[in-house]
């Protein structure tokens, strides 16, 4: 996500949620019999000198748009360029399993599953164990007979077995919350609540920065961390989060899916406490537009409203009778005509869904890519101030 300049958020809440964790012990002794030897297969960092100028200007590389660049040119076949772009981000973040796994997608459609399998092996390595996709990823499938990918399979396999299968348990932990209150706020009078939630590996404060104050005036305005904490980017300032577990098998998503509504709802209620709220309105990004789209859709009573930037409709998710019962929603769907993570269909089906379902739709198209600029955030002021 392109960030803008940085401003700080004025506070923040802490909110306590009811969450699913995954009963997941994966022992050092199962991940050294994959071949993992702790810190030894980390390569070194390079040198660099301090007092150069501009030594440190590598800073300020978007990885963001090298994911959309890699995006790009894989989505035209240029499997190289998409590589090289995917390295570029790796360099700065390499247990990143997504990414890892999109690489070895490139390397298997360059024909070199050396490779392919060496990158598989470290996603393996950081967590990622998916016995399936080894078996049905349709960009693996050039790679797939050579005896490299099957002993990789079977490794896979073994330590899959051997870590047993994942269930869900319901917890509870504390979560961030940013909060933003009108400047010039009225004490005990009621104002519109802007949930924003953001994407897959974002967080409350990229978010807030997106959410610009100038954008919502008279709005209050807040942004929670996502529900599960992403491990693999733990090392970024104040942590990464998604709001759905990565990688979870399918028949868990039906019990994955509610605490993660539950624990927007209960952002709400605790911001309520302090702040009265007259309207609620979920404004989601990316994986974001999910949650915000399930969370509206399953308590439309509690819900005002759904603006949707660039994200993807959970229709195989939510029941007939679920959607027809939020139909009093307002909905504003909004994406980049240039977005290569996420591509302009996704929204044209959330659009074509709901009307077919009774929902008043506000759609809009804008000049970019996967990204939130300040004057579509302007565009969505202005919609929602049509209807408040």
């Amino acid at each position: 996500m392109r960030r803008q300049p940085f401003r700080k958020p004025d506070r923040t809440v802490v909110v306590r949620s009811i969450r699913m964790g995954a009963i997941v012990a994966i022992a050092a002794t199962a991940l050294a019999a994959y071949g993992h030897s702790g810190q030894g297969d980390r390569w070194a960092a390079p040198d660099f000198d301090p007092a150069k100028k501009g030594a440190w200007r590598f800073l300020d590389d978007d990885l963001g748009k090298r994911l959309e660049q890699g995006a790009s040119a894989y989505g035209k076949g240029d499997y190289q360029a998409a590589a090289g772009h995917y390295l570029a981000y790796l360099y700065r973040n390499g247990r990143d399993t997504r990414i890892l796994i999109n690489l070895a997608r490139c390397y298997s459609r360059m024909g070199n599953a050396e490779a392919a399998v060496e990158v598989l092996a470290r996603a393996a390595r950081a967590g990622f164990l998916n016995p399936s996709l080894l078996e049905s990823d349709e960009d693996l499938k050039p790679i797939r007979e050579t005896r490299l990918f099957k002993d990789h399979q079977k490794q896979v396999a073994s330590l899959d077995e051997r870590l047993g299968r994942v269930i869900g348990v319901i917890g509870s932990r504390v979560n961030r919350c940013r909060v933003r209150v009108p400047a010039s706020r009225v004490p005990g009078k009621a104002y519109p609540l802007v949930i924003g939630l953001h994407g897959n590996g974002g967080s409350a404060d990229e978010m807030m920065q997106s959410l610009s104050p100038d954008a919502f005036p008279g709005m209050i305005v807040a942004a929670p961390d996502g529900a599960y904490p992403r491990e693999d980017l733990a090392f970024l300032p104040g942590g990464r989060f998604s709001w759905y577990m990565l990688g979870a098998p399918r028949e868990l998503w039906p019990i994955l899916d509610p605490p993660t509504s539950d624990y927007i709802m209960a952002a709400v209620e605790e911001i309520s406490k302090t702040c009265p709220v007259s309207q609620v309105i979920l404004l989601g990004f990316s994986q974001g537009v999910s949650a915000a789209y399930m969370t509206a859709l399953t308590r439309p009573a509690r819900v005002a409203g759904v603006i949707a930037f660039a994200g993807p409709f959970p229709g195989e998710l939510l029941t007939a009778e679920q959607i027809k019962a939020g139909s009093r929603l307002r909905v504003m769907i909004a994406h980049g005509t240039d977005d290569k993570q996420i591509e302009v269909r996704h929204s044209e089906r959330a659009r074509d869904v709901l009307r077919e379902a009774g929902y008043r739709v506000q759609f809009e198209t804008f000049e970019g890519g996967h990204n939130l600029p300040p004057d579509m955030m302007r565009r969505a002021y202005e919609w929602m101030r049509g209807w408040l």
